[in-house]
């Protein structure tokens, strides 16, 4: 059987009241707490990756969330996906065609 210390008053409380101080029960919440955690994480990122490949749109990812689509630009920046994607062709091409218009 696990053995809790701390020092936090607040998660002693839960500790005592919610868990009866059964450590096995507190800690089996914990790990059931990242795990789901970690499986919204891992759904976020495959949404995100079918965003950046082309696959869906920030609102069709914002949808699927159920979030706001500056939330989406927020989970962006977290896993670190560009909002835009431009190589330098891409970019070169805009160039000279801004400059053929001026």
């Amino acid at each position: 059987m696990a053995n809790l210390q701390t020092q936090d008053s607040y998660i002693m409380t839960i500790f005592e009241t919610k868990f009866h101080n059964d450590s096995n029960k507190f800690f089996e919440a914990i790990k059931n707490l990242f795990k789901t955690q970690s499986k919204l994480e891992r759904q976020e990122y495959n949404l995100l990756k079918a965003y950046k490949d082309g696959d869906l749109t920030i609102g069709q990812v914002a949808k699927i969330l159920d979030i706001s689509k500056s939330e989406v630009l927020e989970l962006l920046e977290k896993y670190d996906i560009p909002f835009i994607e431009a190589n330098k062709e891409y970019i070169e091409q805009e160039f000279n065609a801004f400059n053929l218009s001026v």
